[in-house]
């Protein structure tokens, strides 16, 4: 029997443009390095690209449901975000239920 805690995982889409995908990506990247990755409870991200160019994907896994909640308050008040909101980010919240 596997007692060990997943992680909580979120996934966050974002709409971009083909002209603006890469522009998205850097901006995503430098706010996951620069604020997301410190906060307690985190503990990988990664980022993907469409090959369509209309979106990037951040896969992230946080200890516990209630550290991303704690992130998310803080992040309301980050001069980062107006310029990630307009690439209208989309949250999902999973939970792992089987590796293969």
């Amino acid at each position: 029997m596997n007692t060990r805690k997943e992680p909580f995982v979120v996934i966050v889409k974002f709409k971009t443009t083909v002209e603006s995908q890469e522009t998205a990506l850097v901006a995503i990247k430098d706010y996951i390095a620069g604020f997301l990755s410190q906060q307690p409870g985190f503990i990988s991200a990664t980022l993907h690209r469409s090959f369509d160019g209309l979106s990037v994907a951040n896969y992230a896994h946080w200890e516990s449901a209630s550290d991303f909640k704690r992130f998310a308050e803080l992040a309301k008040d980050h001069p980062d975000l107006p310029g990630l909101i307009q690439y209208k980010p989309s949250p999902c919240f999973y939970e792992i239920t089987e590796h293969f």
